[in-house]
């Protein structure tokens, strides 16, 4: 029978034996490895319920894996009354005053099996004293994990994530579980405290002050009042925390709030309190009895001394309230992101919304770093021939490695980071100190406890939040100090405060990074989520910051936030190290592809990990979700890349698999970079034209509402053209326009027709207000579109963006004298070959490679996807079989001429026929770009158009 690491055979009185976090992730990977090939087997074998005989075995190997040993514990079929029917029935799993659980066969429902815990616990026949604080269901494939009660909270997970829910089954260990939505929730109940605390203070509920990129730089550039509430709120938040985390006494600040202060003198008193705090116990005299026992901070956090603040009543109500919370429980990560936006009346009435989870900060840490320490972590420790030397040398391996966010904001990445770090060192000097014995327990942990907030560096443009992340770091460390004295029984002291993290304010792009972060003998990591600016929306100082950082590689396609990865390659290029970012999505699309990557690829930087495209929340009230990717970068040429993809942009990730590389477009493929062409690559493809550009206020197009005016007006009516963009060709909408750019037009019927003289004069205003001076220069062509491209002649109508849910680039046929708009592209197609190749799998598939993206759609550009479509010279006999292809999706299209392409191209209900019909396309051209084989995926594809793309170009 499998057991768990090493507890079969164990004969203890106590239930339970201690057990790092290392310890029993292995066991839980282990454990799932185990079930999942049972399951696996019971289903080759036909196997029906199985509960009964195997839910036992199960929840005994669960409970090893935490230290419990099942046969010291009363834990199975335990008898209950059911609520529902009065009738004794049997509990799975059920440890009094921990945990009740119910076991399923695979594909089982886990609500019914919750409805019968909880049917169980309403009979009556459990006692008070009895009642579980969490309950555990599972079908042997997935686990359902819920704290019961007021505050409970409930997380599900398959099997074979256990390992990834330590956290939320530590209970089993004998340890408090807090889950990560308990600590959002009392963050964001801590950031309405703080949130109240400064609307009283400010005195005015409507004080609004702009957050984020907006903010102000400087504390000298926000009214003063304001500023002195962010200071001193950054001091009450170190205090208010102090009270509940050990620093001193408990509950020492409350008191004296509410012992030693009135409205009238707390100000003075606070102001008093702070330069006791700012005061070693060796210099002070005449100290108060209600302040003496505060010890020295340091630090620079009370250095400052400001005028004292004047109270009221409701300001003083506002203090205690916050001092009546218990602040241990935040996360100094999601509390910080929320704290610094208190300033903002959209923010304050969120009722902090708005933060950066941790989740996401840890799609960037863990696979830059956390998992590869993690894992030499738990192997040193899971090895027995592991020598003490080898533990220390890890721990120390630590302590020599730099941290860096060089756009930290209030320090999230830099907490998480650090907080996670602490862990790891912690499971060491746990193994450590059982390696070598009593010998070492006795010795003070401050000589083991190594890695140090003074290794985390932080640049932050803005005052506030810099201030913000100091504090945050200093919370974080000592949450991490009493998570090591609850494992080694002892921690290091804090106070006073002798090392900072080094949290800089200013432009990041305008220091030396170099001067600013050390070398140090071990890695440097630089992470994290610079500002989000395009390339058209920089200003002309951000733009002086690009071409300074960038310098010969300089390329004005280039977002700001790509400043960030030419600083890192220059700091990481005389010491070892790798860095990632999350990015808005269009640093790997389009024209900045090659921008950003050649300079990276060319000095050696390969990528490391990445994430495809998924929605990142905002953390400013009001703005919408970024569509973003992260990329991880590193040097060293044996790295396994790792690559995750989003089916639902706002879904979890899918881990795919991946060969050699991940090149730039984040895709498994060799690292070509696809710049943008004025011509055809290919000389089988003739060029496709951007559609007309109105410009004119609205007035030249034809809405529906308006058609019947204009149509009605028989000198109007001769000028009525069909008018169509992207939008109107695949849904098929109706619009027309006034098209006056024939060689019939007749300038006299403007005078002669109300409605064109309207329309056109109305043009002519609106041209001559533009601050543009080719649009002033064609008011003196009113009538006229300002760019006139349209064919005169049928061509094939592509729509600029297109769905990403798109399995074909839909286009289509059209005929001269329907006006193709600006979002609508054409090309001259006399025989049909274009419409067969844009609507191919191969076509749509380098699109999504190497094209533009509109937050998440396909962006058709003509310089960048179509010229550089890499079709090769074709036969006659393929060039036929093409057209012929492509008549087959025409025909199959008209079986039903009243869907417009959306509706026949819903990937959820294509036509069968149109199925079919682009299947046999799909072969045609595949084999003409040199398939030997049906190809089924787009990996198989891009193989082949990355290769014909290096052949054309040479």
């Amino acid at each position: 029978m499998w057991c768990c690491g090493v507890y079969d055979g164990f004969m203890l009185a106590k239930p339970t034996v201690t057990l790092d976090r290392g310890t029993i992730r292995r066991g839980l990977q282990e454990m799932s490895a185990h079930w999942l090939s049972r399951v696996d087997g019971w289903r080759q074998a036909g196997a029906g319920h199985i509960e009964k005989s195997y839910a036992q075995q199960f929840w005994s190997d669960l409970l090893r894996c935490f230290g419990v040993i099942p046969e010291r514990v009363k834990l199975f079929e335990r008898d209950a009354i059911r609520a529902s029917s009065g009738r004794t029935g049997y509990i799975d799993l059920f440890w009094s005053g921990v945990v009740i659980g119910e076991a399923k066969s695979p594909g089982r429902d886990l609500d019914a099996a919750e409805r019968q815990l909880l049917d169980y616990l309403s009979g009556g026949s459990i006692s008070q004293h009895e009642w579980p604080r969490y309950s555990i269901v599972s079908d042997f494939e997935h686990l359902r994990v819920a704290k019961l009660g007021e505050d409970g909270w409930s997380v599900s997970f398959t099997i074979g994530e256990i390992a990834d829910h330590v956290d939320q089954l530590i209970f089993l260990a004998g340890q408090e579980t807090v889950s990560k939505k308990e600590e959002e929730e009392a963050s964001i109940h801590a950031s309405r405290l703080m949130a109240d605390l400064y609307t009283a203070m400010v005195g005015d509920d409507d004080a609004d002050e702009a957050v984020g990129d907006e903010a102000p730089t400087n504390p000298e550039d926000e009214d003063w009042q304001i500023q002195k509430t962010s200071v001193f709120l950054t001091r009450l938040l170190f205090l208010l925390y102090g009270d509940d985390a050990g620093l001193w006494q408990e509950d020492l600040f409350y008191r004296f709030v509410l012992y030693d202060t009135t409205p009238g003198n707390l100000g003075g008193q606070l102001s008093q309190l702070f330069q006791v705090l700012n005061t070693p116990e060796s210099r002070r005299r005449h100290v108060p009895e209600s302040m003496a026992a505060f010890p020295y901070v340091n630090g620079g956090l009370f250095a400052d001394t400001w005028p004292a603040e004047f109270f009221t009543e409701g300001m003083r109500d506002a203090l205690l309230a916050a001092c009546r919370f218990h602040w241990t429980r935040i996360s100094p990560a999601v509390f910080g992101s929320m704290f610094q936006l208190v300033k903002s009346k959209d923010a304050r009435r969120a009722h902090g919304e708005h933060y950066t989870t941790e989740t996401n900060i840890l799609k960037v840490l863990e696979p830059l770093f956390l998992e590869e320490l993690r894992d030499e972590a738990e192997r040193l420790i899971g090895n027995k021939s592991t020598t003490a030397r080898e533990l220390r040398q890890f721990r120390d391996s630590l302590s020599q490695m730099v941290f860096l966010d060089p756009a930290c904001g209030c320090g999230n990445f830099l907490v998480v980071a650090y907080r996670e770090l602490r862990r790891i060192e912690t499971d060491i000097i746990v193994a450590l100190r059982a390696k070598e014995g009593q010998q070492t327990a006795s010795m003070d942990v401050s000589l083991d406890q190594r890695l140090s907030i003074g290794q985390f560096y932080g640049f932050e443009l803005n005052w506030w939040p810099a201030k913000i992340a100091e504090t945050a770091m200093f919370l974080v460390d000592h949450q991490a100090n009493r998570r090591l004295a609850e494992a080694v029984g002892d921690a290091p002291e804090r106070l006073p405060i002798t090392i900072t993290a080094h949290v800089r304010h200013g432009n990041a792009l305008r220091m030396d990074w170099a001067q600013e972060v050390p070398s140090t003998k071990g890695d440097t990591y630089v992470f994290g989520n610079p500002p989000f600016i395009g390339q058209y929306t920089k200003t002309a100082e951000q733009t002086a910051d690009m071409k300074q950082v960038w310098g010969k590689d300089y390329d004005g396609y280039l977002d700001y936030v790509t400043g960030w990865h030419a600083k890192a390659k220059d700091l990481l290029a005389e010491r070892s190290g790798d860095f990632a970012y999350v990015t808005t999505n269009s640093i790997t699309q389009g024209q900045p592809v090659p921008a950003l990557f050649g300079p990276l690829f060319r000095e050696g930087w390969r990528i490391k990990f990445a994430h495809r495209t998924f929605a990142w929340d905002s953390e400013a009230p009001g703005k919408a979700a970024v569509h973003c990717v992260i990329v991880g970068f590193t040097r060293n040429s044996k790295a396994s890349p790792r690559l995750w993809d989003y089916p639902d942009v706002k879904g979890g990730a899918v881990e795919q698999r991946v060969g050699q590389r991940i090149n730039a477009y984040l895709i498994d493929g060799p690292n070509v970079l696809v710049a943008k062409r004025m011509k055809p690559l290919s000389s089988v493809i003739s060029p496709a034209v951007r559609g007309s550009q109105p410009t004119d206020g609205g007035n030249l197009i034809v809405e529906k509402k308006a058609y019947g005016e204009v149509a009605a007006d028989p000198i109007a009516a001769k000028y009525l053209r069909p008018f169509r963009m992207g939008r109107e060709l695949v849904r098929g909408l109706d619009r027309w326009c006034l098209w006056m750019g024939d060689d019939d037009f007749n300038p006299a019927d403007i005078s002669k027709s109300s409605v064109l003289k309207k329309r056109v004069e109305a043009v002519r205003e609106m041209r001559l207000g533009s601050k543009k001076k080719a649009t002033q220069q064609s008011a003196n062509t009113p009538h006229l579109f300002q760019e006139d491209h349209q064919p005169d002649c049928a061509y094939v109508g592509i729509p600029a963006v297109v769905s990403e849910t798109r399995k074909f680039y839909t286009a289509a046929h059209l005929g001269a004298e329907v006006i193709a708009g600006n979002k609508l592209y054409t090309a001259v197609d006399p025989d049909g070959l274009l419409f067969g190749l844009i609507s191919s799998s191969m076509f749509i598939t380098w699109q999504r490679a190497v094209g533009g993206r509109l937050k998440s759609d396909l962006n058709f550009a003509n310089t960048l996807t179509w010229n550089t479509f890499p079709v090769p010279e074709l036969d006659e006999k393929t060039r036929e079989s093409i057209i012929k292809a492509g008549q087959g999706v025409l025909a199959a299209r008209a079986r039903h001429p009243d869907r417009s392409l959306a509706d026949a191209y819903n990937p959820l209900a294509m036509d069968p026929a149109l199925v079919k019909a682009h299947d046999r396309l799909d072969r045609v051209v595949d084999k003409a770009f040199g398939a030997g084989r049906k190809l089924t995926t787009q990996r198989q594809r891009l193989e082949i158009l990355f290769a014909r793309y290096t052949e054309l170009v040479g």
